[in-house]
């Protein structure tokens, strides 16, 4: 969380990402973009409280308020075709608590260091949000969940976090001197196999083939993040007081939901895949607080198409069949994140 003066620190961040294009695999979904125009936001603010026991040991706890929304249009068939209907999203997400160590003491190792955490994550976000939604053939209107689960405030599981932090600022050679590289990284494990609420799949409201049986609802998947980036001094800034705790940054990431869970069964309906990105950003610190900004640009992304299958077209009596080419595996371009820092 950046600056390690004070025993507690509060911050509080935000993070966008748009996506409008659906992928099978890493190919780009055109087909299906283009006739069902789907649209996702999500839009997440955090407040994390962090509380240091002592120099070496503290604790966390992080709530997430979300702001998502999901829209799409209504095809191929029955008299809304073409229209783009939607759904906003918003509210309290799965509380976060945890514990990190360091593995050298601070005092003695004020350049480098390793920080290790584990915690838990409650299921305080709602799993079932549900608004009045026309099956995939535009017709049939009912109350039904949501979807894509993304765009839900939690997942319905109690899940275990580990989490890991390390860095190194150079002190020689001269030409490294004052940069910093860090890594850092977390898992998810989600243990709970489905939380009961009905998937797109039970959602679509059309006769299903029986391949699809077994998605009728949504499954409480693994995910994870790895970052690793640069910290660099800005030349022209150390003589000037408002600049000299100004950073450039580079930060890659790699992101993802898992096939498998690590623990428990890894059933229901998923959409599981990954995103590489890396992207600039920049922190100014002064001194109790600090600001973080980052604009990660995806270069690389992967959706396992089978998983994500939507079902494809029903007469209403023939069952929607399997197809690959149907699935809601959408990808932001790009994100935005935004964080500011007290400690006290």
């Amino acid at each position: 969380m950046g600056l390690g003066s004070g025993k507690f620190q509060l911050s509080v961040g935000w993070r966008q990402a748009n996506a409008t294009k659906s992928y099978n695999d890493s190919t780009y979904n055109k087909n299906f973009t283009d006739l069902w125009g789907p649209r996702m936001r999500q839009s997440v603010l955090d407040v994390t409280g962090r509380y240091y026991v002592n120099r070496r040991l503290s604790v966390l706890a992080t709530l997430p308020v979300t702001m998502n929304r999901f829209s799409l249009l209504i095809p191929p068939k029955g008299p809304l075709q073409g229209v783009r209907e939607g759904w906003s999203v918003g509210g309290i997400g799965d509380l976060q608590l945890h514990s990190q160590a360091t593995v050298l003491d601070p005092r003695d190792h004020p350049y480098e260091n390793m920080i290790v955490g584990l915690g838990i994550k409650i299921p305080t976000g709602d799993w079932d949000e549900q608004r009045t939604i026309p099956n995939l053939n535009g017709n049939q209107w009912a109350k039904r969940a949501v979807y894509p689960a993304a765009v839900m405030p939690g997942d319905g599981g109690t899940g275990i976090v580990g989490t890991f932090d390390a860095f190194k600022t150079f002190r020689a050679p001269r030409i490294l001197r004052g940069q910093s590289v860090f890594v850092s990284g977390s898992y998810l494990s989600n243990p709970r196999n489905t939380n009961g609420t009905s998937s797109i799949i039970n959602s679509a409201g059309v006769p299903l083939t029986p391949n699809f049986l077994n998605e009728l609802t949504n499954s409480v998947a693994d995910a994870y993040a790895v970052q690793a980036g640069v910290s660099l001094k800005i030349p022209g800034t150390w003589n000037k007081p408002s600049l000299k705790g100004m950073r450039a940054r580079v930060v890659g990431r790699w992101e993802g939901v898992r096939s498998h869970d690590l623990i428990g069964p890894s059933g229901g309906y998923r959409q599981p895949g990954y995103a590489m990105s890396i992207g600039p950003g920049l922190t100014w610190a002064r001194e109790k607080d600090m600001i973080m900004v980052d604009v990660p640009l995806t270069f690389l992304r992967y959706i396992n198409a089978e998983r994500s299958a939507v079902p494809g077209p029903s007469n209403g009596n023939t069952p929607a069949a399997f197809n690959e080419s149907r699935n809601l595996g959408l990808v932001a371009p790009v994100s935005v994140s935004v964080r500011y820092i007290r400690s006290f």
